[in-house]
């Protein structure tokens, strides 16, 4: 694989920076994903990306539990006699810092590309259980940031001053012990997967979500998801409503297989009134058939994941013929220092071979994008190539460092580059099919099984494709968050 000489050098430096930061390090233990809150014993429930989805039953009987905490009055409120009918409060605060220099390369002359700006969200939320049946859940959301002067300003995804997330009613009637069938009708956060094709995008200030109806059934080791939603719109100085001319529907499915293997298989489609894909306008309806596998590979230490997924339809007087495939080997050395695990991946989302008429250009729906393709999120999952790798060690129990390398190529040299969001950052129909590189070092510390602090920062060395196109000098962003879960 060719580097320029800027990717080579950016990649030795900061392997140098990172082995002088674990240096100092010391404790090699084992700890979970930074990400995450620390895990609780084993009996106790545990926080969610999808609040809805945990289950505080279990404090019914705080006595049973091995362990106390600070939130467990709040977690279950019984409001009858013999607590069957029950309340259940939450909340979450998050805080971050961030900074840009450069960003979208330098873009047009007199564009401010250089600024430094702090994002606040705070979610709180009620969980009412009427019974064993009937459940309503409901969240709101406060997203605000202060003056952005980037170019799109603070946009709907760093701002909501005030919302609801999550307002359902939900019907799961108890079948011999047992809630298979689970109902839900009114808004509500969506996550499927690695969070590739459908996510609530946790990492944006304002995070994604849908009115609709859904309906999980679950059997044995398997569950399927079945849906139709429209996307919420963020609108700062109206109530959020959905578009009508925006639907998504469709059936996600996962089980678990011998060996510990796991296996999705997925139908997504959406409908638009109004879209343009390269050139080519029109009404809408694409739909996504896909499919991912994962888990260990034995005693090996090793796991792999694979997912691919093709896109069919029509946009305007065009048909629509896409797809996207990714796969990532780890390895993980429990018992080595730091508990290393090292990661190879490639991804790749195919592109338009030509403006205009026929569309090739992959849609990744409502993704994770900051997930996979790099901090800076200048890069998303359309007409895109991409490989990388990197390793993640816990040099503390509760600490985890990741560096990570991404190589990024156009799919197609007659298609744009998109960033996370699917908006363009480079139109181009021919030139160099080489974007970059790009260097990330993440660090995350939990404090205490409610508190996260993790900070991030990325490096983006511009290709011969961005020098072609435009102001090209490279970018720069980092930043420092802390979050409060209960």
């Amino acid at each position: 694989m060719h580097r320029s000489p800027s990717c080579a050098l950016g990649l030795a430096r900061g392997v140098a920076a990172f082995v002088l930061l674990l240096a100092a390090a010391g404790d090699p233990a084992r700890a979970d994903d930074a990400y995450e809150p620390a895990a609780p014993p084993a009996a106790r429930p545990t926080y969610r990306t999808l609040r809805f989805e945990e289950d505080w039953s279990g404090l019914r009987d705080p006595s049973a539990l091995p362990a106390r905490d600070l939130f467990d009055p709040v977690k279950f409120l019984a409001l009858d006699r013999d607590g069957t009918i029950w309340l259940s409060l939450g909340g979450q605060a998050r805080a971050r810092l961030e900074g840009w220099s450069n960003y979208e390369f330098g873009a047009d002359p007199g564009d401010d590309t250089d600024d430094v700006y702090f994002q606040t969200r705070l979610r709180a939320h009620a969980d009412l259980h009427l019974g064993e049946t009937f459940r309503v859940f409901a969240e709101a959301k406060s997203a605000l940031v202060t003056d952005v002067s980037l170019p799109g300003g603070d946009g709907p995804t760093r701002r909501d001053v005030l919302a609801l997330q999550n307002g359902f009613l939900e019907i799961a009637p108890p079948i011999a012990g047992r809630r298979p069938l689970v109902l839900r009708g009114g808004r509500q956060e969506l996550l499927f997967g690695a969070q590739r094709l459908v996510s609530p995008s946790d990492w944006t200030n304002a995070r994604r979500t849908f009115d609709g109806a859904s309906a999980e059934l679950s059997v044995g080791e398997a569950k399927a998801t079945a849906f139709w939603l429209y996307p919420v719109q963020v609108r700062e100085r109206k109530t959020n409503d959905h578009r009508d001319d925006d639907r998504f529907y469709g059936v996600y499915a996962t089980s678990r297989l011998p060996l510990d293997a796991n296996l999705d298989l997925y139908w997504l489609g959406r409908q638009r009134d109004h879209a343009t894909v390269n050139g080519t306008s029109g009404r809408e309806n694409r739909q996504t058939f896909g499919a991912r596998g994962f888990g260990p590979l034995g005693d090996t230490g090793l796991d792999l994941e694979i997912e691919s997924a093709v896109q069919t339809g029509r946009v305007g007087d065009g048909s629509v013929l896409a797809g996207m495939a990714t796969a990532e080997l780890g390895w993980w050395l429990v018992d080595a220092p730091f508990s290393p695990r090292i990661h190879g991946a490639f991804d790749y989302a195919s592109g338009d071979p030509e403006p205009g008429g026929d569309a090739g250009t992959f849609d990744p729906l409502f993704p994770y994008g900051h997930r996979w393709l790099g901090q800076l999120d200048l890069v998303g999952r359309r007409n895109i190539a991409a490989a990388s790798g990197g390793v993640s060690l816990r040099p503390y129990t509760a600490t985890t460092a990741t560096l990570a390398f991404h190589q990024f190529w156009r799919a197609s040299t007659r298609d744009a580059l998109y960033d996370a969001t699917g908006a363009v950052v480079r139109s181009a129909d021919g030139g160099s099919r080489r974007v970059g590189c790009e260097l990330d070092l993440v660090l995350g510390y939990r404090l205490d099984p409610h508190t996260l602090i993790d900070a991030g920062y990325g490096h983006f060395f511009t290709g011969d494709f961005i020098r072609e196109t435009g102001r090209s000098r490279d970018a720069d962003f980092a930043y420092l968050s802390i979050q409060y879960t209960m």
